[in-house]
């Protein structure tokens, strides 16, 4: 545990280095796919920068999530980063609109990467070290090859701070905030995955309805839990003062320097404190404090 607050405090004031997890990579090329992609997502790719990644979202057409996407490009092909459980639904997704486009989709094994962030990112040898701009964490980052020379000295962060890290940035995960029946405002995706000054995609219509007269009835929250020494667990139903279900929470994380249990979790638009975690086994009634809105 020592270690892991060490960890912790390291990462928030110096930045630091962890290895990225299995994900899914699909490789757009053809002399359509710039086009064609840019159709089917909810960002301009016209926005990419060279060496760098643009999020997106992939929708349904009742402008519910499909695939959160990281995209980047590798000369003439375009390089889409998802969720590894979405292989199957977002090839199909993808295929599903190609008619006589010249596109090709091909599903890629991604090479070991690290990923770098913070004030690490200001010293050398990474200050120059050729990669690719990402922001994983809510702010801006670089992945590079495991192999990079140098990467074998890096003291890579571990995974359980990494989803501390996470946590308290309020970064919205597949199959814990995010799913097929989220809302891209509901999760705040609309800030970092959304340009409302595009063209058309499936679902656009939908997405912009809810920004100009319409609104989500639930949003993503942090909060931080009262009693740490009986947290709750993912799916564990919220209450208000009077008992009433008004949402649930999603992820939780330990804040290892300072014992505190952060979660992450869904409100009903407009509910606020007191609120409770109702512990699903013995029926008692927890009390939590919001920390901060992450839905728009």
């Amino acid at each position: 545990m020592h270690e892991l607050a060490e960890q912790l405090r390291r990462a928030r004031s110096e930045g630091g280095a962890f290895l990225l997890p299995p994900r899914l990579l699909i490789r757009l090329s053809g002399g359509d796919a710039f086009r064609y992609l840019n159709g089917q997502i909810t960002r301009d790719l016209g926005r990419l920068e060279v060496g760098g990644t643009l999020p997106a979202c992939i929708l349904t057409p009742k402008g519910k999530l499909c695939a959160p996407l990281l995209i980047h490009r590798e000369g003439d092909d375009l390089l889409v980063e998802s969720d590894l459980r979405l292989e199957e639904i977002l090839m199909a997704r993808l295929e599903r609109y190609i008619v006589a486009d010249e596109v090709t989709l091909t599903l890629e094994a991604p090479a070991p990467t690290i990923h770098l962030f913070g004030k690490l990112l200001e010293e050398e040898p990474w200050a120059s070290v050729p990669g690719i701009k990402a922001t994983r964490l809510g702010f801006p980052g670089l992945d590079i090859p495991a192999t990079a020379p140098g990467a074998e000295q890096l003291s890579l962060l571990d995974q359980a701070v990494i989803e501390t890290l996470r946590i308290e940035g309020g970064i919205p995960a597949w199959g814990s905030e995010l799913g097929g029946e989220i809302l891209p405002p509901e999760a705040g995706l609309d800030r970092t995955h959304i340009d409302y000054d595009r063209g058309c995609y499936p679902g656009q219509e939908v997405i912009s309805r809810l920004k100009s007269i319409g609104r989500v009835n639930r949003l993503l929250r942090l909060f931080q839990v009262s009693d740490s020494s009986a947290p709750p667990t993912p799916g564990t139903i919220l209450l208000s003062e009077d008992g009433k279900e008004v949402g649930s929470l999603t992820s939780l994380a330990t804040q290892y320097d300072t014992g505190a249990i952060l979660a992450l979790g869904y409100l009903g638009r407009g509910v606020e404190e007191p609120l409770f975690a109702l512990d699903p086994l013995t029926g008692e009634k927890r009390p939590l404090s919001i920390i901060k809105t992450i839905g728009s």
